[in-house]
């Protein structure tokens, strides 16, 4: 890392305020007192400031701009977001995983790779409170969740006042009419299938035009994306 350049590319005035930040968070209660685990964080909040890092990096893109190993990258994620994440802006950042996320399918367990360790974390935690299994055994940052989990896991993510129109949207798209839970699970399993077809069993594009307008409640749009699974001549 060039450190000259991103005091360039910050300027003066940003790189005065980044600073002070440090040097106000680094002096209290004392100077010298806080922890290295509580000054790695510091320095790393100001390499942020100056837009040396990402707001929002990958443990990859840490290991690279910082020279540290993947464990000692997911450590400072892991640390740094405990410390500003809320258990709803965890929440929201699964929903938003499930949607966008690159999924892989081995029968009926789904994988979701998931770099950031605390995300990692609250995704698994989340899904033994709804009463079922993940699957962790894999590598750290992939998680592997039985169909009825991922179900499940759809199911809490919606506002509970719109479970009854994204059920009422997916039945008159071909669903079967049961529960929400299985109705999800329902259209789980015919995207699993379809997408195998196509893919010779990996889950890995075009979820996304599936799952998107059910995690977004979008009920003028659930019928159209989601009736292609239930009907094969449907555009």
């Amino acid at each position: 890392m060039d450190i000259d350049q991103v005091i360039r590319n910050a300027g003066p005035e940003r790189t005065a305020r980044a600073l002070a930040t440090f040097l106000e968070a680094y002096t209290n209660p004392a100077f010298g007192t806080l922890p290295k685990s509580e000054t790695e964080l510091l320095v790393l909040g100001l390499l942020t400031d100056l837009g040396a890092v990402k707001r929002a990096p990958t443990a990859y893109e840490l290991m690279a701009g910082l020279k540290v190993t993947r464990s000692k990258a997911r450590r400072l994620l892991y640390d740094r977001d405990l410390r500003r994440q809320t258990t709803a802006d965890l929440d929201g950042a699964v929903r938003a995983l499930l949607t966008s996320a690159k999924l892989s399918r081995s029968g009926d367990l789904f994988s979701i790779d998931v770099d950031n360790p605390l995300l990692a974390e609250h995704l698994r935690a989340r899904v033994v409170e709804l009463g079922h299994v993940p699957d962790g055994s894999f590598s750290p940052s992939v998680v592997r969740l039985p169909l009825g989990a991922f179900a499940a896991l759809m199911e809490f993510s919606l506002p509970p006042e719109e479970h009854a129109a994204v059920r009422e949207a997916l039945v008159k798209a071909g669903a079967p009419d049961t529960s929400l839970g299985g109705v999800l699970t329902a259209v789980l399993t015919r995207l699993g299938e379809r997408v195998a077809d196509r893919a010779g069993g990996a889950l890995v594009a075009g979820a996304a035009e599936f799952l998107t307008p059910i995690l977004a409640a979008q009920v003028d749009s659930i019928q159209a994306a989601v009736k292609p699974l239930f009907f094969r001549g449907a555009p």
